[in-house]
């Protein structure tokens, strides 16, 4: 791999990182909400008041594992149609 793809690899895997941390920042405050002054116990505005974020959390697993897996991915694993066998 060149100096190009190997600076590719670290530009990814710095994205990845940051993506990753975000995720467990956004976590943290979905498991640990803080405290506002309010009523204890409120009923969510429509029966299926869960299915937002639940939604949000869904796609952006789905994101991360694209992430993942086109990182993982063997930039050079075909053949180019350029070279020659015949040499």
């Amino acid at each position: 791999m060149t100096g190009r793809g190997l600076r590719g690899r670290r530009a990814a895997r710095v994205m990845l990182s940051a993506a990753v941390a975000i995720d467990a920042c956004v976590a943290l405050l979905f498991v640990a909400p803080p405290n506002d002054i309010g009523p204890m116990l409120s009923e969510p505005a429509w029966p299926l008041g869960w299915l937002i974020p639940a939604i949000g959390i869904a796609l952006n697993l789905v994101g991360l594992a694209l992430m993942i897996r086109i990182y993982r991915a063997d930039p050079e694993g075909h053949r180019s149609w350029w070279r020659s066998s015949q040499l």
